[in-house]
């Protein structure tokens, strides 16, 4: 699947080029000329996170097409390449070899295993990327900027909230299903390190991408005594199956998610009551039906831009992060530089990245997530992508202890 987006829309974002400069005089490198500037995206649009990726690609795209319509960045129009990698790696290689040498950089490069095995390609090329994964073993590599927080940051601050309301109590134990590898895992490591400071046992299962029957796991969790919660770091199907399996058993415990876990079109299957009932999401953005002016905003210029969309919590973030991209590209454009090098120095020197829709950023150093603070959402069918806050963005004292 190819994609191609220079598209316009009204808007209130302002375009920005270097004082008194034209298109002409700013140095350029790949994926730029005097009217474009290209960014690649390589997300999965129809696989694992597939309905999660289409959304995560429109937020990046009302974000650029708002800009266009303003008169684009730098005097260029930005064109945004998305290839459907479909959560496979050997198709993302081929792609990310197709589409390197066209593009200034990559506004979204989304799943662990395909950011790891890019992850010294993005080095060599000095393509600078925003991966939609969080995983701290993005620390410290060249070329990859991440936003937000950390995957085990969030559950951290997700376990936080649940002892903090009384959900669970010091001395319980706590599942914990989760994939392998740069999601799971590392969202692993943030439950046991809470779990140690808080007075909590984990009892951790591994699960397959592709499991969407997880019986033999569910029951490997109650061995010994049934969980007082269940964290998830999969996927969506995942999150639907766990949340099934404990309706039909009557264990009736909290379910806590990575934002990945979650997708609001699981509220018209069976398992949508307990979803409703017991499933709590942490993210390091606000959900599509958050309350700040610019979910808002980005609610009604999503309506108007995809009138047959079906929205979900990664509208915002693509929306976030494209916005981190563009904010990169300014600074730039005001230091004359266009090309990697230049972005790269532009983005690095951002000290207070604002997005509307997550907390402050500070983006200078490569040896830490910008901000330890996460949301935790609740379900709610009737509003657009299924989440409302129910707790707004918060570091915890584990949070802000952990170093990964």
């Amino acid at each position: 699947m190819i994609t191609v987006t220079a598209l316009a829309l009204t808007a209130t974002a302002c375009s920005t080029r270097a004082p008194g400069s034209e298109p002409g005089d700013v140095k350029t490198g790949q994926g730029v000329t005097d009217s474009t500037l290209t960014l690649g995206v390589l997300s999965d649009l129809s696989n694992v996170f597939g309905p999660l990726g289409q959304t995560l690609v429109q937020g990046n795209e009302l974000y650029f097409k708002q800009r266009n319509a303003n008169g684009g960045i730098c005097g260029r129009q930005v064109r945004l390449e998305v290839r459907d990698h479909t959560y496979n790696v050997q198709t993302a290689v081929s792609q990310f070899s197709e589409l390197e040498p066209e593009v200034l950089g990559f506004v979204q490069l989304l799943g662990s295993p395909v950011v790891s095995a890019l992850a010294p390609k993005l080095a060599s090329t000095k393509a600078v990327t925003l991966p939609a994964t969080w995983s701290t073993d993005w620390l410290k590599k060249d070329g990859l900027v991440v936003t937000g927080s950390s995957y085990p940051v969030d559950m951290v601050n997700g376990i936080q909230y649940l002892l903090d309301k009384g959900l669970i109590k010091k001395g319980d134990t706590l599942g914990h299903v989760y994939f392998e590898g740069d999601y799971g895992s590392n969202a692993l490591r943030g439950s046991r390190y809470a779990a140690e400071k808080l007075g909590l046992t984990v009892k951790a299962v591994q699960v397959a991408p592709s499991a969407t029957d997880l019986t033999a796991q569910f029951n490997e969790l109650r061995s010994g005594g049934d969980p007082k919660a269940i964290l998830v770091s999969a996927g969506p199907r995942q999150t639907a199956s766990i949340a099934g399996l404990a309706g039909g058993s009557g264990l009736k415990v909290p379910i806590l998610a990575n934002g990945p876990g979650f997708d609001p079109a699981l509220l018209s299957t069976p398992v949508g009551g307990t979803l409703a009932d017991h499933l709590y999401v942490t993210t390091s953005y606000e959900p599509f039906a958050g309350e700040s002016t610019t979910a808002k905003t980005i609610a009604e210029d999503y309506g108007k831009a995809y009138p047959d969309g079906k929205p979900t919590i990664f509208v915002n973030y693509g929306y976030a992060t494209a916005s981190v991209m563009g904010q990169a590209l300014d600074a730039a454009c005001e230091k004359g530089d266009l090309t990697r090098d230049g972005l790269t120095e532009a983005m690095r020197s951002l000290t207070a990245v604002e997005t509307g829709v997550m907390p402050t950023m500070n983006l200078t150093s490569d040896a830490a997530f910008p901000s330890n603070s996460s949301y935790i959402n609740r379900v709610d069918a009737k509003v657009p992508g299924g989440l409302v806050v129910a707790e707004d963005p918060f570091a915890s004292e584990p949070a802000k202890s952990f170093t990964g």
